[in-house]
């Protein structure tokens, strides 16, 4: 039996569209588990206008207190150190403190930023945007804690963000390459772990629908027409 062009097409089109119907309800009901803890995400935004706490007469506040430690490429330390300056002034904040220092040719450093709590989050993500395009960022740590506040210590309204940076040498850079390898290495396993199963499933469905196709096709629809043929008039 020879198979016609179109039905070959016809029964790929209907396997691919089992699969996305699969994978899209599987879609649809983890976002459906996901949406409570999504939607109190999305209410970090309000939330964070109401920082602000006044018990007996006296305020607090939140305020965070979070540390940074990102590994640079040699000769990267300057611009990383001025990007973070900028940064830190882009989000209503300052550097309180800058230590550096040079020795087997390469910088380390330490730089204390004082931000509003209300865009700790979003100075965090762009400062690992910052290191990550740079180097790597190694460790991030964050507490929170309610804190008085008055007139005389109006610094308390600002969290504090502690980065601790340092260039490595060139050998550990090659280092750095081959662990960046064995990260993608996982991706790379869960890839091919995605393209088997989908053989796995997609070659049998196909043959299916292709079954299924030519059933309907030569068998079903020539039936059905011969069923509403009218007879002809003696």
């Amino acid at each position: 039996m020879r198979i016609r062009k179109k039905e070959a097409c016809i029964a790929v089109i209907l396997s691919i569209s089992m699969i996305m119907l699969v994978f899209y309800s599987d879609a649809a009901n983890n976002r459906k588990d996901f949406l409570p803890y999504l939607t109190s995400s999305d209410s970090r935004g309000e939330l964070a206008q109401s920082y602000g706490l006044n018990v007996g007469g006296q305020t607090y506040t939140k305020v965070i207190l979070e540390n940074i430690e990102g590994e640079l490429d040699k000769g990267t330390f300057e611009s990383v150190v001025i990007m973070l300056e900028v940064l830190a002034e882009e989000m209503d904040g300052y550097v309180k403190s800058l230590y550096m220092t040079y020795k087997d040719e390469v910088w380390s450093g330490r730089m204390v930023c004082k931000v509003p709590t209300a865009n700790v989050t979003l100075f965090t993500f762009d400062a690992r945007k910052i290191i990550d395009a740079n180097g790597t960022v190694t460790f991030i740590s964050i507490n929170m804690e309610t804190v008085e506040v008055s007139q005389e210590n109006s610094e308390a309204v600002y969290s504090t963000i502690n980065i601790s940076l340092r260039e490595i040498s060139s050998e550990k850079g090659e280092n750095k390459i081959v662990s960046s390898i064995g990260a993608i290495l996982p991706y790379l396993a869960t890839a091919l772990v995605w393209i088997a199963q989908a053989l796995i499933i997609g070659v049998p469905l196909s043959f299916a629908s292709l079954g299924i196709v030519i059933l309907v096709n030569r068998g079903i629809l020539p039936l059905w027409k011969n069923i509403l043929k009218k007879p002809k008039p003696p």
